[in-house]
């Protein structure tokens, strides 16, 4: 089998910042897929992306958590507060204690899709801000969107944890064992990939998961240059999140000024030819 990864740049739209960000980083080829919140201002440049890169891969970064809705604010009462706004934490906290109707759900996913496929968008595959989607009442909601709009790919969550060739599954071993939390999270995450596969989903043979067995982070570029050495056979997946900080940033995130050293590695046209000295081949969503 070949060794093939995906690349995926989360949060265009999410600010102005991140899409200058992944605009200046996608012509040097290492990255060549996109995920765009539909529900903040910046999404206004998705013509441009899709414009001026028409064989990057645009998904939906589906988003019930951090600011402003797309739906009708009267028929999502449940998911936001007085000023249209999502809840936060308290989102998560609401929907497992089965407070936010499904249908609610649904109908502000659906206004996202569809904000995104009046402007062009032919959308490719699917994940969540936050990766908020791994909770069950937002995957049922996001699963029947996805599947009513044709979007048959999504990110998966069968976790690969990085670290160097011959020592990874030490280290992987190592740290599940004195951190037995993430052995429940990494279970759970996998029994929703089956599930969703079930439902019709496609999605890469794993996720790649820097930073938990390694000092190693993406705004490395001996991250990059490792991963390609050792990557395992079939499709992996791995996202990041080039961008320039901003204000908008900097109030609804907390991974903020590595983003900026992130871009300054991903926009180097060298890294997308060490990962074909590596024989990796960058592929796109749809190329699953």
């Amino acid at each position: 089998m070949a060794k093939r990864l995906i690349i995926n740049a989360d949060g265009f739209g999410f600010t102005s910042g991140n899409n200058r960000g992944i605009l200046e980083c996608l012509p040097a080829g290492a990255v060549r897929s996109v995920s765009v919140n539909a529900n903040f201002p910046a999404v206004e440049d998705v013509p441009t992306l899709l414009r001026d890169f028409p064989n990057v891969s645009v998904g939906i970064h589906l988003d019930l958590s951090v600011g402003p809705c797309v739906a009708d604010v009267s028929e999502i009462a449940d998911l936001v507060d007085d000023r249209g706004e999502f809840l936060g934490p308290a989102f998560r906290r609401k929907a497992m204690k089965g407070q936010i109707p499904h249908e609610q759900m649904v109908r502000e996913l659906s206004a996202q899709v569809e904000r995104l496929q009046a402007m062009g968008a032919k959308l490719s595959h699917w994940d969540s801000h936050q990766n908020q989607h791994l909770y069950p009442p937002f995957m049922r909601a996001a699963i029947e969107v996805a599947r009513r709009y044709g979007v048959s790919r999504m990110r998966t969550h069968d976790h690969h944890l990085f670290a160097a060739k011959g020592c990874r599954k030490l280290r992987a071993l190592a740290h599940l064992a004195t951190h037995p939390r993430r052995v429940v999270v990494y279970t759970a995450a996998k029994m929703q990939m089956r599930r969703a596969r079930a439902a019709g989903m496609k999605m890469a043979d794993r996720l790649i998961s820097p930073g938990i067995i390694t000092s190693l982070r993406k705004f490395h570029r001996e991250f990059w240059i490792e991963l390609f050495r050792c990557l395992p056979q079939g499709v992996s997946e791995v996202y990041c999140h080039p961008g320039y900080p901003d204000e908008t940033l900097a109030d609804h995130a907390t991974y903020v000024d590595e983003r900026l050293e992130e871009l300054k590695v991903l926009s180097d046209p060298a890294l997308a030819d060490e990962a074909g000295k590596a024989g990796v081949e960058l592929i796109t969503f749809n190329d699953l």
